[in-house]
């Protein structure tokens, strides 16, 4: 399976990032992905205001031809959904169909204070999700999660025990805790499960100067990393070999061992 991760900078101007994630995702064809991933947010990042889609919004609609005419899956890192009154921050996966196969809305809420003054309060905007997602692409089980779902590692441990291989993490992870946190629990949430990860992220700073790490990754189920963005807008991509997660998950039998202390 080959995939393809987009990093980009988005602010509060929906038409421009729109815009942006077209040509970004038309010039990543130039390197035959199977698969290609976007990350949270990516049509709209605004600590000042929120936007709200439905799921027949015209961008979704264009990008489920695009995955049609393509013959790729892509996953839509994160858009605003509304449904039943409540707004949802939901990633969205499209199949070479271009239909929709599987949706996640973000279960963890990334309400925080930080010591420089950092603060940002989620759950203002989103009501939280409340049940794990995977699905299947290209045969291989694929788990769902978004960003700040990243410090929760039972989230992990459910979808790796069943079954998936590969997890997810379409992110906007800010700049300071991005520089002191991303690598680590990235690494760690692969090399505990024996799983792929692929976090593509947003970087830079946009319109409202909100800062992204960047460093989009792809890991493998051992730990090392496959391809990694450097600071700036950028595409990365590898060739996942899916045999290596049960080399991994025999090698070192963690799920099997894991026991539930709660």
């Amino acid at each position: 399976m080959k995939v393809a991760l987009i990093q980009i900078t988005v602010g509060s101007n929906f038409d421009e990032n729109f815009e942006k994630s077209k040509k970004f995702l038309n010039d990543s064809l130039a390197l035959n992905p199977d698969f290609i991933l976007l990350p949270e947010c990516f049509l709209f990042l605004s600590n000042k205001s929120k936007i709200s889609l439905d799921m027949h919004h015209f961008s979704i609609e264009y990008f489920k031809e695009f995955s049609k005419i393509n013959k790729l899956y892509l996953l839509l890192g994160s858009l605003p959904i509304t449904e039943n009154d409540k707004l949802y921050n939901r990633s969205i996966l499209i199949n070479p169909e271009g239909h929709i196969v599987s949706i996640y809305d973000k279960i963890h809420m990334f309400d925080i204070i930080l010591k420089n003054g950092e603060s940002y309060k989620e759950s203002d905007f989103y009501t939280s999700g409340s049940e794990l997602k995977m699905t299947t692409v290209l045969g291989q089980s694929i788990g769902h999660s978004i960003c700040y779902d990243l410090r929760y590692p039972k989230l992990y441990r459910a979808l790796a025990k069943k079954g998936a291989g590969i997890i997810v993490i379409p992110s906007a992870f800010t700049y300071t805790t991005g520089k002191a946190h991303w690598h680590s629990l990235i690494k760690a949430r692969a090399i505990e499960n024996g799983v792929f990860i692929l976090a593509p992220n947003q970087w830079g700073v946009n319109n409202e100067n909100r800062s992204t790490y960047g460093h989009s990754l792809i890991v493998d189920p051992w730990g090392e990393i496959l391809a990694e963005a450097d600071d700036s807008e950028m595409i990365i991509t590898s060739e996942l070999y899916l045999n290596k997660v049960q080399e991994c998950q025999n090698a070192i039998p963690v799920l099997n061992h894991d026991r539930n202390f709660d």
